[in-house]
């Protein structure tokens, strides 16, 4: 019995042993277990972190693109939307002669063959952006790109100067809806960021780059065929643009008819009538002073003149305290930087697009006697300089202030106005007007890029299309202005200005250009000067991006799901 009870002592202690080396061995291997799939989860875990940090720099596709080739191609369409009154207006510039020629109109009247169509652009850019917020951004563009292309076509085969004129402006009507819905399709779909930054240059540099193609493309056709072959030219490329748009940009939201007409219904219809009117009176009394016989002392002239100053400031009334939507959101102006941002715009645009380009194109045309063609290999240094400069604002944003590119800006935009103002009636073209051409460029791709997006942070995303309308209308009305007053400028201290006898009379021609260019240089000395007083931090970088620290603190952006 003895033996028999420590024989069965021994085989439970033997089981027992085995039990608890198998409960031993589960519990290393749940351990084990538990490591590894801790040490896999922080390895996913700093992988998922890595990843973010590597895309936080530059940011990832929207997912609203299915692939890199219809970003870019939908990037570059969008371009061209503040590109198309400049590239008209630059295209109808070097073409000045010829149309002088065939209408027989000189001096101030001429300059209508080019404000209409940035006249009536920046009158309509507010309404337009109301459109496009209530019919979808990219049905309005695609209307935009359309229209521009017949108004073109149909202008073209026009007769009477008057009737040209207006088909132009109806050019700047119709594609005043392309440019909100372009600006505010971009600002809702990229986060800010470094890749925000650089679609936005590519998109800045549409403006500049499009008015020097066409002074190029313009120059060509017009010599080869004649002036009527420019609106051809538009008409095929803005119709290939409106093909290309369909094709590459995302679909809107399914329009709920109710609310958009509700909107449209909205829209300050009046107000938009009152602004148009008031700057047409005013441009008007600028550009036909030369043309009447007793210059100023002209009772119409001064009659319609303060008619149209009257309007503006009834106007600006008007938005405030009558409609319940207004053309222009109030609270953009509420940002000291936003207001200075406008003005430093206004003057560089005013400078560059209402003299220097228009003179240049006479003094190459009418005082050296270029053939339209080297005409525009004269402006070809535009659209080179305009992708540089525009990639390189873009590229340096997030880590160089705004301030600092505003002012460098200005300072070139300034200096540029300084070397046509001296320069002689057969200066080489590489000792004075090529750096003058260049360093507008750089005035106009530094500005425009910082200031639109400050107008882009200052509201939030239901009203980015009509903070873009309110921008580039300001530089549109800026453009036209400085137009007519160059005109008057010149017309003031040539008596042959705005006759027959104007090119007949080289010297004083070429002599009375400088005034207007002195007067460009007053232009540029305020934007310089208004610039040092611009607090606009880097524009981009997550980490320290103080762009819109005054202009909208309750702005809440939704996000823009992502992908790779």
């Amino acid at each position: 019995m003895k033996n028999e009870s420590q024989t069965t002592n021994k085989i439970n202690s033997q089981h027992l042993t085995k039990e608890i080396i198998i409960q031993n061995k589960s519990v290393l291997s749940n351990n084990s277990q538990a490591n590894i799939n801790k040490n896999s989860e922080r390895f996913e875990l700093n992988d998922i972190e890595s990843l973010k940090t590597k895309n936080k720099g530059f940011g990832s596709r929207p997912s609203c693109f299915k692939n890199a080739f219809q970003e870019c191609v939908c990037v570059l369409v969008l371009a061209f939307a503040p590109s198309a009154s400049t590239m008209a207006a630059a295209a109808y510039q070097v073409s000045l002669t010829s149309i002088s020629d065939h209408f027989e109109v000189y001096g101030g009247e001429l300059t209508w063959s080019v404000s209409s169509v940035m006249l009536a652009n920046g009158s309509c850019l507010l309404l337009m952006g109301g459109l496009a917020d209530a019919f979808g951004r990219r049905n309005t563009l695609l209307f935009g790109y359309i229209s521009y292309a017949l108004a073109a076509l149909i202008g073209g085969f026009m007769k009477n100067f008057v009737v040209v004129c207006i088909f132009r402006a109806l050019q700047g009507m119709f594609v005043a809806a392309s440019i909100p819905s372009a600006v505010g399709f971009l600002g809702a779909t990229y986060d800010d960021g470094r890749r925000k930054n650089l679609v936005m240059s590519i998109f800045a540099a549409g403006g500049p780059i499009g008015g020097s193609f066409g002074f190029i493309l313009g120059a060509v056709f017009s010599q080869v065929f004649n002036w009527r072959a420019v609106h051809f030219y538009l008409a095929i490329f803005f119709g290939t643009l409106a093909l290309l748009a369909f094709l590459s940009m995302p679909v809107d939201k399914k329009i709920e008819w109710k609310n958009a007409l509700i909107i449209a219904k909205k829209l300050d219809y009046f107000g938009s009538l009152i602004s148009l009117a008031g700057f047409t009176l005013i441009c008007f009394s600028l550009t036909d002073v030369d043309s009447a016989e007793l210059k100023w002392h002209t009772s119409y002239i001064i009659a319609l003149l303060i008619v149209g100053i009257a309007l503006i400031a009834g106007f600006v009334l008007y938005e405030l305290y009558v409609p319940e939507a207004p053309l222009m959101p109030m609270q953009l102006w509420k940002s000291r930087n936003f207001c200075l941002s406008v003005l430093i715009g206004s003057f560089v645009y005013m400078e560059f697009f209402g003299v220097l380009n228009f003179f240049a194109a006479l003094y190459f045309e009418q005082v050296r006697h270029y053939s339209p063609i080297i005409t525009g290999c004269c402006f070809i240094v535009q659209p080179i300089s305009g992708i540089i400069f525009n990639i390189t604002a873009g590229l340096t944003m997030h880590i160089i202030p705004g301030t600092v590119l505003v002012i460098v800006g200005s300072f070139g935009a300034t200096t540029a106005a300084i070397i046509w103002a001296t320069n002689s009636i057969d200066r080489n073209y590489f000792l004075g007007p090529f750096w003058g051409f260049m360093l507008a460029i750089s005035g106009i791709a530094l500005v425009y890029n910082v200031a639109n997006r400050i107008a882009l942070s200052s509201v939030n995303m239901s009203l980015q299309s009509r903070a873009a309308g309110t921008f580039n209308t300001c530089m549109q009305i800026a453009s036209t202005i400085g137009l007519s007053i160059s005109a008057t400028i010149v017309s003031s201290k040539n008596p042959y200005y705005g006759t027959k006898e104007q090119t007949q009379h080289l010297v004083e021609l070429f002599e009375s250009f400088k005034y207007a260019y002195y007067f460009a240089i007053g232009c540029g000395c305020t934007s310089l000067i208004c610039s040092c007083f611009v607090r606009v931090g880097v524009v981009g970088n997550e980490d320290i991006d103080d762009t819109s620290k005054d202009v909208n603190k309750d702005n809440t952006k939704p996000g823009v799901e992502k992908t790779e």
